[in-house]
Formats: C-alpha cells, sequence, structure tokens
C-alpha cells in the first residue's frame, strides 16, 4: 500500500477513510488504545517495533477516520505465503480492529476497507487473533467465526477483598507457604524487567512446556518499544531470583505474556507469590483489569480458576471475499491438537537447552505465519 493511498466506500452516512499510519501518528494512536477498553499492548505502537526489530515483519498499521476524526486503529502484518493474509496480531491472544462508536453501516464498510487494504498488500484475506470488540463488526457480514479457548480475566477490587472474597484456600496457602519460606519480591518496570536471569529462566520454562521460545532480543525490544508498561515480579530466594511473573500495562489492564521459574522451587510456591504480588501491584496501581491469558489446558483452567477469574470465549475471525469467505479457515497452529503436543513432547525430551534460543525463534514465526 502506498503511504498515500486513502481508502473510502461510498455510503448513505459520511463514509469511513482508512490511511497507513506513520512514525508521527505514533501519540496519537496511543492514547486511542490506552483509552479504548478493550486495548491491549500488541495494539500499541510500540509493539510494532518489536515484530520489526525481532522477526523483520511487514507491519501494516492502519488508521480509521470518520468525518476527520480518529475512530479506530488497526495494526497487523502482511504474510504473503499462500494466498496471503493479513494477521492481527502474532503471537497473542488478541488483535483485531479497535473502533468507537460506529454504525451499523459504519462496520459493513469497515469489511471492505480491510479487504481492500488486504489486497494492495497482495493479500487474499484477513486474520483476526482474538478479536475482542469486534463482535458487532462480524455481524456487518464476510466475518467467519472460529471459536476456540477461553481467557481468564480477575476484575480488581481493594486487596484485602480480593484476598478473602476472590482467592480460593488453596491460593492463600500457596502465598503463605512462599512467605514462611522467605522469599521475597521486588516488583520490576521496563528493562530491568527483563535483565538476567529473566531469559535462562523464561527458556527453561518453555523447553518444560515443548514451546519454541522467543529470541532473547524479543524481550529486549519489547522493554524498548513499551518502557514502564513492562512490568514483571521477580520472586528471590536469598537475592537470588528463582520466578518471574511478566506482564505488559495497557490503559487500566495488565496482561501476563509470560512466567518463568525453576522447577526446582517449585515446592515453595513461587509463582502463586508472584501472581499475587502482581495483583496487588495492579490494586495499587489503580488499575482494573487483570488478565491471566489463555486458558486452554486442564492444568491452566485449574490454576487460574484459584485466583477467582471469570472465563470469555476466545476467538479468531477470518474475513475474506464474499465468493470464498465461507470456505476459508484459520491457517495457525492448534497447540492442542495430537501432532503438535507429539512435537511439543520431542521438544522436551531432546533438544539441548542450549539449542533452544537459537531454533526456538525462526520454528515459531514459522508457526505464526
Amino acid at each position: 500500500m502506498s503511504p498515500n493511498v486513502n481508502f473510502e466506500v461510498a455510503a448513505d452516512t459520511v463514509p469511513l477513510i482508512i490511511t497507513r499510519a506513520r512514525a508521527d501518528d505514533a501519540e496519537a494512536w496511543d492514547e486511542f488504545v490506552e483509552r479504548h477498553p478493550e486495548g491491549q499492548f500488541c495494539h500499541l505502537w510500540g509493539f510494532r517495533q518489536v515484530l520489526e526489530e525481532t522477526y523483520r515483519y511487514r507491519c501494516v498499521y492502519l488508521n480509521i477516520f470518520s468525518q476527520g476524526k480518529l475512530v479506530g486503529v488497526f495494526p497487523s502484518i502482511a504474510v504473503k505465503r499462500g494466498s496471503g493474509r493479513l494477521i492481527s496480531q502474532p503471537f497473542n491472544e488478541y488483535g483485531g480492529p479497535l473502533t468507537e462508536n460506529l454504525s451499523a453501516n459504519e462496520h459493513k464498510q469497515l469489511t471492505e476497507l480491510l479487504l481492500r487494504a488486504a489486497r494492495e498488500e497482495d493479500c487474499q484475506s484477513v486474520e483476526i487473533r482474538g478479536g475482542i470488540g469486534c463482535e458487532q463488526a462480524a455481524e456487518s457480514g464476510g466475518w467467519i467465526k472460529h471459536p476456540l479457548h477461553s481467557y481468564a480475566v480477575l476484575m480488581l477490587d481493594e486487596k484485602n477483598r480480593l484476598w478473602w472474597n476472590s482467592l480460593t484456600y488453596e491460593a492463600r496457602k500457596g502465598v503463605n507457604r512462599a512467605r514462611k519460606a522467605g522469599l521475597s519480591v521486588e516488583i520490576r518496570r521496563a528493562a530491568r524487567a527483563v535483565e538476567n536471569p529473566f531469559y535462562k529462566l523464561y527458556l527453561i520454562s518453555m523447553k518444560r512446556l515443548g514451546v519454541p521460545p522467543h529470541a532473547a532480543r524479543f524481550f529486549e525490544q519489547l522493554a524498548a518499544g513499551l518502557g514502564n508498561r513492562v512490568v514483571a515480579a521477580w520472586v528471590k530466594r536469598n537475592e537470588n531470583p528463582i520466578a518471574i511473573l511478566l506482564g505488559v500495562v495497557t490503559g487500566q489492564r495488565i496482561h501476563i505474556f509470560a512466567t518463568a521459574s525453576e522447577p526446582n522451587s517449585w515446592e515453595m510456591r513461587p509463582n502463586d507469590l508472584a501472581h499475587w504480588e502482581l495483583i496487588s501491584w495492579a490494586c495499587t496501581e489503580g488499575l482494573r483489569v487483570f488478565d491471566f491469558g489463555s486458558a486452554r489446558y486442564r492444568g491452566q483452567i485449574h490454576y487460574k480458576k484459584k485466583w477467582g477469574v471469570s472465563f470469555h470465549e476466545y476467538c479468531y475471525y477470518v474475513i475474506g471475499p464474499p465468493h470464498r469467505a465461507a470456505n476459508m479457515r484459520i491457517q495457525t497452529v492448534q497447540s492442542s491438537s495430537r501432532f503438535m503436543m507429539a512435537i511439543a513432547n520431542l521438544w522436551r525430551r531432546f533438544v539441548p537447552l542450549a539449542a533452544t534460543a537459537a531454533l526456538g525463534p525462526p520454528i515459531r514465526k514459522y508457526l505464526t505465519k
């Protein structure tokens, strides 16, 4: 898409216009994301830096205007494999356009505009991951919904009320066990949140899960691009970090992005302490939502349930040409399939830890495509 190309669709009402976002749009873009109730860190301008600098993705970030006013943003990457797709956003449960106060007619316009923007990038479809807040747009036609899993959120309150009214006895017991073991917690932000030994603990955790890791540069760029929005609870034993819970703040929400810990320390329940201390920090900061992310497996669901979360449907959407849309499918990898579970087991058993940092990022990029 040419940087100067505008798209608009004539309608009975004032038409929407989309333009390619530029670097000098970053401040207004982030202000829009921060105030939007469904704004996530993957929508922020700084996440574009992560994608471009770490994975060399071609980013397609679009402003959506009505009567000269910014009424929406759409971050995505262009993937040319096969028939080509605009994907919003990779490495996340969330993505898609953020819009405000659009009519049903304008949502229909937006669908046409996104497809037109995709064609300008030699892509035939738009793939939206999560799409939370896109329900009304999806009713405009041309959107194919693919329910996947659920995501878990805790609505924040005064800490003492959360402790007694939201947390289960199991959660409180875990936090108390960690405290009795003498574990301490430090809240770190920006680059300090992902300093060593974060990446070492992260690699250990990813190998245990059988998941190819991001490169260390991914987290360096995350901190560089998002600054103080990156927050981590570092759990220490005798000043040695044994568990780190990494989150990112957007608006009034903190979203957990990575959990890294030493399995040998689990008996002391450092992960429970990390979660509670980050929840407490979020309450103190006046945040409203603690987003635990996706809940796909029985163990994940059980762990998140003990914090008093609510579970919500998590879907992908595909927007395609009218004559093909009904037959289009999400081209991502189902991590819970038998094949992927077998691959994960092979990764855990046979790939040396030292090799995962080199092998993981290109595999992760391939699977994301």
